[in-house]
């Protein structure tokens, strides 16, 4: 590694540790309420917003959403995912989630996406549940689809999770759910998306961790946890980072054995096994 790759290497550890280390402390004293980069404000945004996960979800799982009993795991702001997924079709829509940000969703939001879509669908339409993770315990009933977007990387016990939801699964229940490996920090996300990798565990869990902070799980440790969890699963890759990158990025010891560091952003796609 020449001179100039290793200074620009210590300048992306030490800059992602200072930045996370302010994250961490802004996020234990306000919790978790910013889970996206545009202001809950921006109407259109949002209702695109919404399209393109139902989008995202309906293409990579192959989802025919009528008749479906939905549960979102982690919607963020607003519910507006369920409008767009009960205007497709679906029977029933839930959330759940550790913090209810419901609050910051535009006023006449919902107005505005059911004209968009040409739907009708009211407020009592979307159910929401807010509970602990990952045991649920306020959580009831049975679904025939779960789905998250952005959600599970925020998990810190997956793999409890996945074993949870097998006790809401209806018999051939399946899930989505659509996952982002990259750091969550603004410009890092895109110059270095593997900036929270660099970190030994000692240093992520003393001065970057706080209650919804990524779990650094990579796509490989999510399929082999879902089938340990009594789910089917496979991976499907959507975004990657190049060779060259992946390369000259160095990483904490526990992750170089990992091949599939280049894999950025992924679905999980799983289906129940076994008798319920």
């Amino acid at each position: 590694m020449s001179l100039t790759s290793t200074a620009r290497e210590t300048a992306l550890f030490a800059g992602g540790l200072v930045l996370g280390a302010a994250n961490t402390v802004r996020h234990n004293r306000q919790g978790y309420v910013d889970p996206r980069p545009f202001s809950a404000d921006d109407v259109d945004r949002t209702i695109g917003h919404a399209v393109e996960i139902v989008d995202l979800l309906t293409e990579g799982g192959e989802i025919s959403w009528p008749g479906l009993r939905v549960l979102e795991i982690g919607p963020g702001s607003d519910l507006t995912t369920g409008v767009v997924m009960l205007s497709r079709g679906a029977a029933s829509y839930h959330a759940v989630d550790l913090f209810d940000n419901r609050w910051q969703a535009a006023e006449g939001l919902y107005d505005r996406l059911n004209q968009a879509l040409g739907a009708a669908v009211r407020p009592e339409d979307l159910s929401f549940t807010q509970t602990a993770f990952p045991r649920l315990p306020d959580l009831a009933g049975t679904f025939d689809l779960i789905v998250s977007n952005a959600c599970l990387e925020h998990v810190a016990d997956v793999a409890s999770l996945l074993g949870r939801l097998r006790d809401f699964a209806a018999p051939g229940c399946r899930m989505v759910h659509h996952i982002d490996g990259r750091t969550h920090m603004r410009w890092f996300c895109d110059a270095d998306p593997l900036n929270i990798l660099r970190y030994p565990e000692v240093i992520y869990r003393r001065l970057l961790d706080f209650p919804g902070a990524p779990n650094r799980l990579r796509a490989s440790d999510y399929r082999r946890l879902a089938l340990a969890a009594g789910w089917s699963g496979e991976i499907l890759a959507v975004q990657r980072a190049s060779e060259g990158y992946v390369a000259r990025t160095r990483v904490a010891r526990r992750f170089r054995p990992y091949e599939d560091l280049d894999v950025l952003t992924f679905t999980l796609v799983a289906s129940v096994t076994g008798d319920q």
